[in-house]
């Protein structure tokens, strides 16, 4: 089984290091997060439930949490009950919570179990949230329904190696982020033998690719499993008390450039730890007689024939060689491949008869942190990036530095108790250039705020509508919430800039009251609704939107972002069919400033948008940039032409997010499967083609340069319109 191997190499070391085995292994653990009860999984592996947990090693749960269990069970690991130990029930919690292990000192493995199934209470691509243990930073906006869905998987385990020391305990804290939840399975502890050291002191450090020197990997660092691949299959020995206890190998079929040459995709700008296991037979024939071979990591040797025969203790060949390989690469360069090769001059053994299999793990960058930047999703035209697919299987770390990413949720009331209560008091000029309201005029105006005036809600406020200067005048009334940074904000961004400056595809802001700690903006009423309201279909009170009507409402859209970045130097951040207005005659005004940043201060340490709209390169890079912007004007195309939400929970798992779904039908040339069914008897082929591929541009994700500048999206549009009038 693919699980031998490591028993193999384990239990021997094992058995030869310790007089008692057992002690060392003493606080072992594994956690069914969420069960209330004890299970046995299908390879015999114990798993406690957390709840009432009677063990001395799992020492409490902190912060608040609940219990949940799977809503559908078809999205669980095939087989029977016990295989999908632990991936039954869960550990959930919208806020911070904690687990506190005693297990004893030593080198221990620790691993997380996801399964981003839907759960009760919560919604699927809302899970986004960070892991620590003690310093070390594991896991940073990670998001296992996102990874899953992009990679096709059920279920995503992380495995990390890291050290505690005499009276230390393992604290492991869950942080969600706003509007977000964090969630875990399933959590072993395993005890790594002392003499399968993965660390060492300054006497036996680890020789580093391309140097004389070698490095020592002390117990000040933490190590993230990136691949453990399984060249041979050994047939599983008798290991008493050992098994099903170890991380798992896996026959990983990775890119064979010879039989002995293997590439694993990493993350550039970080060290990583390569070990490699000798075969039985080679250490058997290398006892006796000299076996003629290099081993090379990125085309240099780093071990020959001559270095394990000097490394000879007696008739002891060394079971595994140790390397540090340091990645470097272009700024822009985010993935590259580690090579590893072994070259034979013996005839009768080949390179995979050398080896059993070996490990790659990523060292954390300045002691602390196992952040790197986030895979991009693959682009149609890069077939170079389905290798940074492959590698997060094994490794998905949806990271982004120092980021912290807020995903907005339209209908979300929570809020975050560390949100400034700072109001932003609009200065002289500012307060002459728009209209101040009174507090009392705005509650007359909206009858104290009535809940049936009440047309819209966001994650800044309430928008009610309401009647001016004796009712002659419909508006809309923003109410920001209470304490909200993001209220604080577009309140700010409208009375500097929108108040002064007006545009057809504009909401334009008539005035403003802040009073008694209120912030209110009033607004033009739009009678059209929202864009995305207008897209649901059937709907009662409106007609579904012609192609042609459409297409001008892309136009305006275009139109008002391009102002935004050519005249105000402003990058929106949150551009969605929720935050388009369409007044009586459909004329698309853009609305919701709450996330708008000037173009010379956007590079955050909080990324801010909406899930299924945000460009990949911002969460990415942690900069906005106008062509943020227009990533997320292609979503809102799509929407337009499909009449598809950008994220629909309800549609089947590989048509829920859009952006997806849509490519792999115009990659597979059936865009007219993508057209909405209200459309398909008026738009024209050479539209319809033009259209989407505007889109295709909008939404290039590996080289956001490449994707057109909204003026240059105004004219391919007006070019549509064109095609579809001929």
């Amino acid at each position: 089984m693919l699980t031998s191997l490591l028993f193999l190499w384990f239990s021997t070391i094992a058995a030869g290091s310790s007089s008692n085995p057992a002690e060392e292994f003493a606080g072992d653990i594994s956690i069914d997060c969420g069960s209330a009860g004890n299970s046995t999984a299908g390879n015999g592996r114990q798993w406690l439930g957390d709840v009432d947990i009677n063990s001395p090693y799992l020492l409490r749960i902190e912060g608040f949490s609940t219990t949940s269990t799977v809503l559908r069970k078809n999205l669980l690991i095939s087989g029977d009950d016990s295989d999908r130990v632990p991936y039954r029930t869960a550990r959930i919690s919208r806020s911070q919570f904690s687990y506190a292990f005693g297990p004893n000192p030593g080198q221990k493995i620790l691993r997380f179990h996801f399964i981003p199934a839907p759960y009760k209470d919560s919604k699927g691509f809302e899970d986004l949230f960070s892991v620590e243990v003690g310093y070390f930073t594991l896991l940073r906006n990670f998001s296992a329904s996102l990874a899953a869905q992009a990679l096709g998987v059920n279920s995503i385990v992380k495995e990390f190696c890291l050290y505690l020391g005499d009276n230390e305990k393992f604290d492991i804290v869950f942080s969600p982020l706003l509007n977000s939840y964090a969630f875990i399975n399933g959590i072993e502890i395993i005890s790594v033998p002392s003499s399968f050291s993965y660390f060492g002191d300054d006497d036996n450090g680890v020789q580093v690719v391309g140097q004389k020197s070698k490095v020592s990997v002390d117990y000040n660092t933490a190590l993230e499993l990136i691949h453990r691949l399984s060249v041979r299959q050994i047939n599983d020995p008798s290991i008493d008390g050992f098994d099903h206890t170890y991380p798992v190998w896996v026959s990983q079929k990775l890119s064979v450039v010879k039989n002995s040459t293997w590439r694993v995709p990493v993350d550039v700008g970080f060290r990583y730890f390569v070990r490699l296991h000798f075969s039985g037979i080679a250490l058997k024939i290398m006892e006796y007689d000299d076996l003629m071979f290099d081993v090379l990591i990125n085309e240099k040797i780093v071990h020959s024939n001559v270095d394990i025969m000097n490394e000879r203790d007696g008739k002891n060949i060394p079971k595994y060689v140790d390397y540090l390989a340091v990645t470097r690469g272009h700024k822009k360069q985010s993935i590259c491949d580690l090579v590893i090769s072994l070259h034979l001059y013996d005839e009768f053994v080949d390179g995979n008869g050398l080896v059993d299999g070996f490990e790659v793990f990523k060292l954390s960058n300045n002691g602390v942190i196992l952040a790197s930047p986030n895979p991009l999703p693959p682009d149609h035209d890069a077939p170079h990036l389905p290798y940074v697919y492959w590698y997060v299987i094994t490794s998905l770390v949806v990271v982004v530095f120092s980021l912290v990413i807020v995903v907005r949720e339209p209908q979300s009331n929570q809020q975050s108790e560390s949100q400034s209560e700072t109001q932003s008091e609009p200065q002289s000029n500012e307060k002459q250039l728009s209209r101040r309201f009174s507090l009392s005029e705005i509650e007359s105006a909206t009858r104290n705020f009535s809940h049936k005036l009440l047309i819209g809600e966001g994650g800044c406020g309430q928008v009610y509508k309401g009647m001016i200067d004796n009712g002659r005048t419909i508006v809309a009334i923003k109410r920001m919430k209470p304490h909200s940074s993001e209220g604080a904000h577009e309140f700010s961004i409208g009375i500097k800039t929108l108040s002064e400056l007006r545009h057809d595809n504009l909401v334009s802001l008539i005035g403003y009251c802040e009073e008694d700690r209120e912030m209110i903006l009033v607004y033009d009423y739009m009678a059209g609704g929202t864009l995305a309201d207008r897209l649901k279909v059937p709907q009662e009170n409106y007609s579904s939107l012609t192609w042609m009507q459409r297409l001008n409402i892309c136009i305006g859209i275009a139109r008002g972002l391009d102002y935004l970045h050519d005249r105000l130097g402003i990058i929106h951040g949150d551009v969605k069919t929720v935050n388009i207005l369409l007044d009586k005659n459909l004329v698309a005004k853009i609305s919701d400033f709450g996330l708008a940043q000037h173009a010379d201060s956007s590079n955050l340490k909080t990324v801010r948008g909406t899930m299924g709209y945000i460009d990949p390169h911002y969460i990415y890079t942690g900069r906005l940039t106008k062509k943020s912007d227009v990533y997320s004007f292609g979503v809102v195309l799509l929407e337009i032409l499909c009449g598809r939400l950008a994220i629909n929970q309800r549609l089947p798992e590989n048509q829920r997010v859009l952006t997806t779904w849509a490519r792999e039908n115009i990659n597979s040339g059936n865009v007219d499967r993508i057209v909405s069914s209200h459309l398909r008897n008026e738009v024209s082929e050479n539209s319809v083609k033009a259209f989407v591929a505007v889109v295709e541009r909008c939404l290039h994700y590996s080289e956001p340069e490449q994707r057109p500048t909204m003026a240059e999206a105004v004219v391919q549009l007006v070019q549509v319109l064109e095609l579809q009038d001929t």
